[in-house]
């Protein structure tokens, strides 16, 4: 399928810390590749093992490529037929072996080859999984015989889930444990029975295999099944206290029973094989170890790859003694006439075996070793033999795995190539993912014809131009619904050329957001009709939200067959792009063209926003519940599939039960437990539960019995709480560090192999295979994981395993697999095996700081943020945010924005201030950040660091590290000149009037009532809100609203807009204006209930929850508006103090209540959770006032104020431990609270007006705030540990909430501060009807500068120098000196930025030199100029000109040019510093009449240059004279040039005039050249001036092929080149001139030849014009700046840009230091900055 101009790129290999290519779809259709129209398919690989013949290698390629393309071509169509297998990124080998006499073996794989797998596996993004099923074989799975089946479905695992190698057998002289079968049919029993009656001579034989085998008639064709061994010995594997002598005696019976009934059967079954009864195969089930059962599933019966299976045999010989217990270990034997002697039937049965594994494997992966005996079996301590062959047994393992695995990698990489060579907008594994789930869902579908088809009416109704809605709740089976359609779309358009498209949204990486989602689906449909889509049209989702009706139309006309889009589960997706609004979903579509989707109906009010755009009720079909005859049906299809029936009374039971909760998951649920039963099961054992809940929560139960509450549980939660789902080898990673899970596992058994401890793989194994039916594998960042695949089953598990202290220590644990690089080794106690193993390897897949790792840097934040007070607050600093290498990482994979989230996410349940300025940093700062050396210099630049933030240190410190381990130079910031800082007044964002009141607030919104003016219905909506990220008033539609009980409320993301009235409750979007609406009595389907009389919104604001008049308490999803739970209230209303609920991680909700028991005055506090019937109640002996309640310490707390007579009490309760803490008297009535969100802190306002801070878990006083007015309101930022009280006065008192320190006031308001609100970093006050708007940053940063003493901190030192107009640099290469609008002249450090000393110049100082002997020459504006000596700071006695407008400095340092006015002449001096003399002066002859003018040395210093900014009246007239003339190229610059003598001192002018004319030439800069030639800059050339020809031209290179520095030359488009040149600048020894023009490049020529360096353009350049250059001394770097604030360092020996970064504003001044470590930058006009940048050479060492 070639198209035209269509670049391509397919995804790249599925691994562990790589994405696919095509994550961001479409980006890479450029234009460039699309003017090619070679056919893309013509694909030759060189990556061939075999290179002989290439050419028919080439061809065979190139078939392969059309077959692959051919194949993709079908599913992009969504053909589903012979679906290639799903592409795997992990290597899974089950390890097949005897346990015992393979200890030596097994045990070195461990320690020494597994861990450099994972390693090599992980180079190729690979994750390495080991099963080995010798331990962790319980006793429950021996007691129901299920490990044979356990290891063989491990087997086939294995070989479905490995790319490349899944199988190695390690074969020895042990053919290993041979079970009995577990079942066998009737007939078959029937025949070993009468053969056991015939030949047997137990007597007890018959009565033995009747005992342990029943037949189960529910199996079809019926069965005999082997009954579990407690059945008959109770106390077999029972450790419980008090049972080790039972479980002995029991344990030595069943081995004897176990021993007799294999003699039995074995006996019986060769008999009958004798008589014709049995099968070879039949027979053989019977001498069958369990090693071979492994081998024949792995290898023999496999469907075979070359290179996906090896043996390794090993040969013990010179055993002599078979008595000997370690000799019986290592070889079977059996006893002949009296005598212990080899087993032969077993060497037999090995012969055989290896004969046909010989016959299926290669001999390349076959290896034979032979060993001599010793006494203690393989012992490499012992045997320099023993050793060697280990060595080799390693060594032939690692090779043969990894070059099997390196030849899978290969094909995978062939595939990829392949593809990345053909066109495709669509990524190969979603396509795949998506046809493979829909055939998956369609195997088991029974019923729902009805609503099918309504689904076939609107396909084939030509006249239907919308989409089409299919919705109903969770389990009622939605999904495969729309997996059916898919499949019955070709009979229903009757095989008819279509195109069908499927997504099963939010089951991998392209189907999470719906602008993934629409990018695509569109991909896959221009895939078919071989379109390329146009590439601003999908952009940004603005973009694609226009195109696409376009788009469908344009495809529509093209392909003229119908496209049918299905879209399951809208529900799943996330929130990105308002995607439950649904503005996304076109509403008008082409003939051929539909669209179907399905939804939950009570998610994110998404049906609720389809009704509104497509209000046509034919639009939409709800799943019923399924009827009772469709019930039947599926449960017959169900038990058919798995080859069974139920008895008669089963059969009532299952479908009584299923009409009480007729739904599909309910009866999935309910079958599975019916397959269990035998038809011998008795009725009291058959229990069924009657809800969907209930039948999860009996699953959970059942799972926890069977494999015990602690190991059962902590899986459960983990697939649960892990972000996206866990992948396998994830599980047993944390499994493996979950210390109690292990304790629990290791209780009778020690760790197979010393000093490495595991999950056993077998016991997740079983756990993944009971609830395998009810996971569902998606991909999350090219890992698959596992998930649960119902809403129910989620909600469920999260609820039982997720919330609190349990939720909190499994995030902490997956926090930890994530947390290092290298693996974990660390202690455990093993409590019951009364076992310490110090440093034990835990053998976890490595996690490496890389931008590859997504996974890694997508997970650990996530768990780190959720696992809240099991994990230490330092760890999130210390392994994440302020981690260098983790923020590159995660910027590079996923963005900043994905990293200010999570730093938004942590600080919503984390105070930190090291945090608070990192998210400040990211939020705020502009630029690219993706390359980790422009990370660290900006972190350095805009971090400061506190001496009490030691992570901030530390990040600091890896940043400078980093950029001074660079390979080439950079700069690095010698502090952070770019942080924060302000002064009170300019930490006013902004200042409203008008503004009545403050009515509700969500984490960055404040929503306020304006004052009312002017006539009534000029307010009808008085509502506005104010956002931090707009910084602006925007009007919501929210109407006058006069009762408090129905106020409007924010969402927390400042999203909605909830308000009530008396019966009803109103949702409105403020994005899209959409407003939803509904009465309380259609939400609760009771007609009685229309009269709400209070509400609060949970501090997550996904829920509201509203107590109504007959005192039901309605909890309502904000989202839906839909009835989460309902409460009766057995109280008075009137009594209710105060009402709220917590987040949804552990959502409750608090009643607080009073009430009077035994006549005196008592409170109550109620506890509601979602599906509890009733509260918990907490009583409290004093009555509390009402709506003064709050939460605090992550929502753990809750407290309430309650009156004691005059005074109040503080009461509190920890949630979390249903506790009292004990009440804390304040002694006076309170009036006001406010609460810590993280910390168990609050502050009380008392009547009296003061302040008083509260530890609530210790219940003391902390101490007391006063102000020096009364206090009328308060505020806390626990974020920035501060309390902010606004008194009477106006006047806002910061005080530290850690030390209780006051840090001083400012004045807000002209009266009384009214309400305040803390929305993140700023503070909203209100007081006089005006709104003020404070920046928390910026106050709190001029507050410690205003306390700190030490003038030598950087930060209160040049950092807060806002106003310095001019510098230079000492000559001593080490100082700066500054001069600032304040007067004054500072000197500097440059080594830290450290203060020296300042003085007081009286004068404002626009240009600083320093000259020789520390002389320092400034100049005003006025024209004062001043000469100072640094060290004395006094005046240098001189008598100097005044009016100055410019001076220039001599070579020797001590010589003074100065130009200046005097009685209306330009005058010039030449003085001597050194003398303090003056050495000529003289006028100028003629009339300069000028803007500005400046001045210049030639080289020669025997003229002094002007640049003379001309009035627009000369500019005219010149513009006049070019025209006359005609023969002159127009020069729209300024500046013209003039020359004065110095030597002759006479006063004459010299103009640079342009060839042959009076007409003076303009330009924008000059500088010398040599001698008497000077450089000009103009239009797009330099001109060379020498003054005393007066001759100004352009010059030819000596080749005479270009013009010397002339621009264009080097482009390919000379006419294209635009713009003349602003910046020049001359190296300190003449030999190379750098030349910035307006765009944005930056040459570098040679003074000789005129050439660039390189003899070529630059490669890169800046983004605006570039406004400043600056050679360094040692003319190895030109430093640029252009007008977009972006500073370039190049490299003068090459032409390159070497390092480019970012400051706050336009560059005024840019100087190296004279020894070339320093670069210095003077930034902004009102408000400056000097930024100090120290250089980083090449040689990663500092310039020396």
């Amino acid at each position: 399928m070639p198209k035209k101009g269509q670049s391509h790129k397919m995804p790249a290999r599925q691994s562990s810390f790589q994405i696919d290519a095509m994550t961001k779809p479409f980006v890479i259709k450029s234009a460039v590749l699309q003017k090619g129209k070679a056919n893309p398919f013509a694909v030759k690989t060189t990556n061939l093992k075999d290179t002989s013949n290439k050419n028919a290698a080439g061809k065979q390629e190139q078939v392969c490529d059309k077959e692959m393309e051919a194949k993709f071509n079908l599913m992009l169509k969504g053909k589903m037929d012979n679906l290639p297998h799903l592409p795997r990124s992990v290597v899974r080998i089950f390890i097949s072996s005897t346990f015992s006499d393979m200890r030596a073996e097994r045990n070195i794989l461990s320690y020494e080859v597994f861990p450099k797998l994972k390693q090599f596996c992980l180079s190729k993004d690979l994750d390495f999984q080991v099963v080995d099923m010798r331990w962790g074989v319980t006793e429950d799975s021996q007691n129901d015989h299920s490990v044979e089946k356990i290891c063989l479905q491990e087997v086939e695992n294995c070989q479905q889930m490995s790319l490349g190698p899944n199988f190695v057998a390690i074969m020895g002289d042990r053919y290993g444990f041979r079970p009995i079968p577990i079942e066998i049919s009737e007939e078959v029993f029937q025949s070993l029975k009468e053969s056991a009656e015939r030949i047997v001579k137990k007597p007890h034989a018959i009565k033995l295999m009747e005992t342990w085998y029943k037949l189960d008639e529910n199996c079809q064709p019926p069965k005999y099944i082997l009954q579990p061994i407690r059945s008959q010995f109770s106390f077999f594997g029972d450790y419980s206290p008090g049972c080790d002598e039972p479980r002995t005696k029991h344990t030595q019976e069943w081995e004897s029973t176990f021993a007799d009934l294999r003699d039995i059967l074995k006996t019986a079954a060769l008999f009958s094989h004798g008589a014709k009864k049995l099968t070879d195969d039949q027979l053989r089930e019977h001498y069958l170890s369990v090693t071979e059962i492994e081998i024949e599933k792995g290898i023999l019966k496999a469907d075979f790859k070359s290179q996906s299976a090896m043996v390794f045999h090993r040969e013990i010989q010179g055993f002599t003694n078979f008595e000997d217990r370690m000799t019986k270990r290592h070889i079977d034997t059996s006893t002949e006439d009296g005598k212990v002697v080899p087993d032969k039937e077993v060497k037999y049965l090995q012969g055989k075996l290896e004969e046909k594994v010989k016959q299926k494997i290669d001999a390349d992966f076959i290896h034979n070793y032979t060993v001599q005996w010793l006494p203690n079996g393989i012992d490499p301590k012992a045997s320099e033999d023993h050793k060697a062959y280990l060595d080799n047994f390693c060594q032939d393992f690692y090779t043969n795995l990894k070059n099997m695995i390196e030849s899978a990698d290969d094909d995978r990489d062939t595939r990829d190539k392949t593809f990345a060579k053909i066109g495709y907008y669509s990524d190969y594994n979603e396509i795949l993912h998506h046809l493979n789930f829909c055939e998956i869902k369609c195997r088991t579908f029974c019923g729902q014809e009805n609503v099918l088809d309504s689904v076939k009416r609107y396909i084939l109704d030509s006249s239907v131009r919308k989409p089409f809605v299919i919705y109903a709740p969770s389990g009622n089976g939605k999904t495969s619904v729309m997996a059916m359609i898919m499949q019955n779309l070709p009979v229903w358009l009757k095989e008819k050329p279509h195109v069908k498209i499927i997504r099963f949204l939010g089951t991998s990486a392209l189907s999470l957001n719906i602008y993934d989602v629409l990018c695509s689906v569109c991909g896959q449909i221009a895939d078919v009709a071989e379109q390329i889509m146009e590439p601003v049209g999908y952009r940004h989702m603005k973009n694609l939200q226009e195109y696409m009706p376009r788009f469908f139309r344009r495809i529509s006309s093209l392909l003229k067959k119908p496209i049918i889009i299905l879209l399951d589960s809208l529900d799943q997706l996330s929130a990105a792009h308002n995607a439950y609004e649904l503005q996304w979903l076109p509403t008008s579509l082409p003939q051929n063209i539909r669209i179907v989707v399905s939804t939950l109906p009570r998610e994110h009010g998404i049906l609720d926003n389809l009704r509104a755009i497509l209000p046509d009720k034919n639009c939409y079909v709800e799943i019923p519940n399924l009827p009772r005859e469709t019930g039947v049906a599926i449960i017959n299809k169900y038990l058919s599939k798995h080859n069974r029936k139920v008895t008669e009374y089963q059969e009532k039971v299952l479908i009584n039960t299923f009409a009480k909760c007729p739904g599909p998951l309910f009866l999935k649920l309910i079958l599975d437990e019916a397959i269990k039963w035998r038809s011998y099961t008795l009725p009291h054992q058959i229990e069924l539960q009657q809800t969907v809940q209930g039948a999860i929560n009996k699953l959970f139960d059942n799972l926890e019995i069977k494999f015990g509450k602690v190991i059962a549980s902590h899986a459960l939660g983990y697939i649960t709480i892990a972000r996206d789902g866990i992948s396998e080898n994830e599980l047993e990673d944390v499994l493996s560090c979950d210390d109690e899970a292990l304790d629990d596992v290791y209780r009778y058994h020690n760790p197979p192999v010393d000093g490495i401890i595991r999950i056993p793989p077998v016991l997740a194994a079983r756990i993944r295979y009971d609830i395998k039916d009810y996971i569902v594998e998606r991909i999350s960042s090219d890992k698959y994981t596992m998930n649960w695949y119902h809403r129910q089953f989620f909600e469920t598990a999260k609820n039982r395993y997720g919330t609190g202290t349990l939720g909190e220590k499994l995030h902490h644990n997956m926090a930890e697999i994530y947390m290092h690089e290298n693996g974990i080794k660390k202690d455990i106690t093993l409590s019951r095996r009364k076992l310490k193993i110090q440093n034990a390897d835990r053998q976890i897949t490595p996690q490496p700081v890389t931008w590859k790792n997504k996974r890694m840097l997508r997970c650990l934040p996530y768990h780190i943020i959720h696992a809240g007070g099991a994990l230490s607050e330092q760890i999130a600093k210390e392994y994440c945010f302020c981690r260098l290498n983790f923020l590159s990482s995660k910027i590079a994979a996923s963005g900043v924005e994905s990293l200010v989230d999570e730093l938004y996410e942590y600080l919503e349940n984390q105070e930190d201030e090291e945090i608070k300025k990192l998210r400040n940093f990211f939020s705020l700062t502009k630029g690219d950040l993706s390359k980790s050396s422009r990370l660290a210099a900006n972190i350095l630049a805009h971090v400061n660091v506190e001496s009490d933030e030691p992570y901030l240190r530390k990040l600091s410190e890896q940043a400078t590290s980093y950029l001074e381990n660079l390979d080439c130079p950079g700069l690095i910031p010698v502090y952070p000149g770019l942080a924060p800082r302000k002064d009170i007044s300019s930490s006013l964002i902004h200042s409203y009037n008008g503004i009545a009141e403050i009515v509700s607030q969500s984490g960055d919104s404040v929503l306020v009532k304006t004052y009312k003016k002017g006539k009534e219905e000029e307010n009808e909506f008085p509502h506005e809100i104010f956002h931090t990220g707009t910084q602006d008033l925007q009007q919501v539609n929210v109407p006058e609203i006069k009762q408090v009980e129905h106020y409007p409320l924010l969402d927390k993301a400042g999203k909605y807009v909830i308000y009530t009235s008396a019966d009803s409750i109103s949702l409105l979007h403020l994005v899209s204006g959409n407003r939803i609406t509904k009465l309380f009595k259609d939400i609760t389907d009771d007609p009685s209930k229309n009269q709400m009389v209070s509400k609060k919104m949970s501090t997550d604001t996904s829920h509201v929850v509203v107590l109504l008049d007959d005192g039901d308490i309605l909890l309502i999803d904000t989202d839906s508006l839909m009835q989460i739970d309902r409460w009766t209230l057995k109280d008075e209303v009137e009594d209710v103090m105060g009402i709220l609920c917590t987040k949804n991680d552990n959502l409750q909700v608090l009643v607080a209540v009073n009430g009077e028991s035994g006549g005196k005055k008592t409170s109550e506090v109620q506890l509601y959770k979602p599906g509890d019937l009733e509260p918990k109640c907490f009583l409290f002996h004093f009555p509390l006032l009402k709506d003064l309640q709050g939460l605090s310490k992550k929502e753990t707390f809750f407290t309430a104020i309650a009156e004691d007579g005059n005074s109040s009490k503080i009461l509190t309760l920890d949630i979390s431990r249903a506790e009292e803490m004990v009440p804390i008297d304040i002694g006076e009535s309170i009036k006001q609270v406010a609460f810590s969100k993280s910390k168990p802190f609050a502050c009380v306002l008392t009547n009296t007006g003061k302040v008083t801070a509260v530890d609530l878990q210790k219940s003391e006083i902390l101490f007391h705030m006063t102000t020096d007015k009364p206090v009328t309101y308060f505020g806390i930022s626990g974020t920035y540990s501060i309390v902010m009280l606004g008194d009477s006065d106006g006047s806002i008192t910061l005080w530290n909430f850690k030390t209780g320190k006051n840090c001083g006031k400012f004045p807000a308001h002209a009266g009384p501060i009214q309400h305040m609100k803390v929305l993140d970093d700023y503070l909203v006050s209100h007081g006089q009807n005006e709104m003020k708007v404070w920046s928390l940053t910026e106050l709190l940063v001029d507050f410690k500068e205003t306390l700190k003493k030490n003038t030598a901190s950087a930060f209160s030192g040049l950092m807060a120098m806002k106003t310095v107009i001019s510098f230079d640099l000492h000559p001593n290469g080490i100082e700066l000196v500054t001069a600032s609008k304040d007067q004054m002249l500072r000197i500097w450090l440059l080594n830290g930025a450290k203060f020296l000393k300042e003085f007081d110049i009286g004068m404002e100082s626009k240009k600083t030199v320093i000259c020789a002997n520390d002389k320092c020459c400034l100049l005003d504006n006025k024209g004062e100029l001043k000469i100072i000596n640094l060290n004395t700071t006094y005046d240098v006695s001189l008598d100097l000109p005044s009016h100055v407008s410019d001076f220039a400095i001599g070579k020797d340092g001590i010589t003074l040019y100065t130009i200046g006015m005097k009685q209306k002449s330009l005058m010039v001096h030449i003085m001597d510093m050194k003398q303090e003399t003056t050495k000529k002066s003289f006028p100028l002859k003629g009339s300069l009449k000028f803007e500005t003018l400046d001045l210049c040395m030639s080289a020669s210093e025997r003229y002094l240059c002007i640049r003379c900014k001309i009035l627009p009246a000369e500019y005219k007239d010149i513009e006049a004279s070019w025209k006359k003339k005609g023969s002159f190229l127009t020069q729209v610059h300024p500046y013209k040039f003039l020359a004065v003598d110095l030597q002759q001192a006479t006063g004459g002018l010299v103009t640079c005039m342009r060839e042959l004319s009076t007409i003076p030439h303009l330009g924008e800069g000059v500088c010398a050249k040599a001698g008497n030639v000077m450089y000009i800059t103009t239009r797009r050339w330099v001109v060379f001036w020498d003054i005393p020809t007066g001759k100004c031209d352009q010059r030819v290179c000596k080749n005479k092929d270009k013009g010397m520095m002339y621009r264009p030359c080097w482009f390919e488009d000379m006419d294209g080149v635009k713009g003349t040149s602003k910046a020049m600048v001359q190296s300190k020894d003449g030999h190379l001139l750098a030349l910035g023009s307006e765009d944005g490049y930056l040459f570098i020529y040679n003074v000789e030849s005129g050439y660039p360096i390189g003899q070529k353009a630059p490669a890169t350049k800046h983004s605006a014009s570039v406004i400043k250059a600056a050679f360094s001394p040692n003319v190895k770097w030109v430093a640029s700046a252009c007008q977009n604030n972006t500073i370039k360092l190049w490299d003068t020996s090459s032409g390159k840009e070497i390092f480019s970064t970012r400051v706050d504003a336009e560059v005024q001044q840019m100087k190296f230091s004279p020894n070339s470590k320093y670069l210095i930058l003077l930034t902004g006009t009102d408000f400056t900055r000097v930024l100090i940048y120290r250089m980083h050479s090449e040689t990663n060492k500092e310039i020396s």
